[in-house]
């Protein structure tokens, strides 16, 4: 017997037919067993298969879940039924009255769908879903942003976005309504990111844009690289202040860059914070080709290797995939490729990719102000006659 959606509601609504047509207050499951069987000539046999006693499970769990029965006792199945249910005439009424209510309380463009599944949430969001609901009735809605909107409505400027629970319940009384921001004539707005950029960077076909995690090593990469002579050709550098780069990000929008054209080095602290963060980027933005700056890896995994390896803090995790995610990345790296085509003998030599995943796995770290000004000027810096760049 094929079994689909209309089968499986038949089965429920006799099953809940059944049950409104005894006066008992408690139904044993044996009968309800007994009322599925005796749907079609089939159904003994399809109710003895896996499907159909999944089926059957799913059914009288529906149930159970809308508060039309209630379980009585423990568990007396494997699927985790009872013997016995008790059947909730007294909050027949009151639900149906509720739903009602729920109906008149809900029009489009908002959905009734969870409130219907959930109506004691719509008890406790009754007062939100009443202004909401209100201002969907008005014309004319000026785009404003969320925040603003916020204060508007429930004179919480923090009310959809705020940090917590309770300050930013309103998104999630708007999700449960169906609505997006959209719905209620406002947008969330993009936190900036700080940033230089040369003189030229408009005119450039295509440029490359460093991402550096920390302030630190942030000034003296503008200092030693951007605004000196050096091997590293940086057209843009964009502070990323931790793991705000990963919403803030966003904001490189404004500065009309060309994804297909634009290359992006992120440089951060070699542990687990910084892997995650480079990671988070290629999820959140998968439409920019953004690369581990490698040369920079490379500098602060052989100034960190002169020293005693540290461990990593036992809150910070990164995962098995992020490491495998970040190197294949640094692999293929534009930066790296020039490089070893530069290299005249034909070998070039990545034995500091190896030893720099033992180092992650290995749950170690080197922060990036491992490479001071000094090294990075040693290292990249180049004299004024000399203009090769990479």
């Amino acid at each position: 017997m094929k079994y689909n959606k209309t089968n499986n509601d038949e089965l429920y609504i006799r099953l809940k037919n059944e049950i409104n047509s005894i006066q008992s207050r408690y139904i044993l499951l044996e009968r309800l067993f007994s009322t599925a069987e005796g749907i079609n000539y089939d159904m003994p046999v399809f109710l003895q298969s896996p499907e159909g006693r999944a089926a059957f499970n799913n059914a009288v769990m529906k149930l159970v879940s809308e508060q039309f029965i209630s379980p009585v006792g423990n568990p007396n199945t494997a699927q985790g039924l009872h013997l016995k249910y008790r059947i909730n005439r007294s909050l027949e009424k009151k639900d149906k009255d509720l739903v009602a209510q729920i109906i008149r309380s809900i029009a489009p463009p908002a959905t009734l769908d969870y409130y219907i599944k959930n109506p004691q949430d719509f008890l406790n969001d009754r007062v939100i879903i009443e202004i909401i609901c209100l201002f969907l009735k008005q014309k004319n809605k000026d785009l404003i942003t969320v925040n603003e909107r916020a204060y508007q409505l429930f004179d919480d400027e923090k009310f959809f976005k705020g940090e917590g629970k309770n300050r930013s319940y309103g998104e999630t009384v708007l999700k449960r309504l169906g609505l997006s921001y959209a719905s209620i004539g406002c947008q969330e707005t993009v936190e900036p990111f700080f940033s230089f950029q040369n003189k030229d960077f408009y005119s450039l076909a295509a440029r490359n844009i460093y991402i550096i995690e920390n302030k630190d090593t942030f000034w003296s990469f503008k200092r030693n690289i951007m605004d000196s002579s050096s091997k590293i050709k940086a057209d843009m550098l964009v502070y990323g202040e931790g793991k705000k780069i990963v919403s803030s990000f966003q904001f490189i929008e404004e500065y009309e860059v060309d994804a297909q054209q634009d290359h992006f080095f992120y440089f951060g602290d070699l542990d687990p914070e910084g892997i995650n963060i480079y990671c988070q980027l290629l999820d959140e933005y998968p439409q920019y080709k953004i690369y581990p700056f490698a040369e920079g890896y490379k500098a602060v995994l052989e100034i960190g290797m002169l020293r005693e390896p540290v461990k990593t803090p036992k809150e910070q995790r990164v995962r098995k995939e992020n490491i495998e995610k970040f190197i294949q990345a640094l692999e293929e790296s534009p930066e790296l490729k020039k490089l070893e085509s530069s290299v005249s003998s034909g070998v070039f030599d990545l034995s500091w990719i190896v030893m720099l995943k033992k180092h992650l796995e290995g749950g170690f770290y080197i922060p990036q102000e491992a490479l001071s000004a000094t090294k990075m000027k040693e290292r990249f810096g180049t004299n004024r006659n000399d203009g090769s760049q990479t």
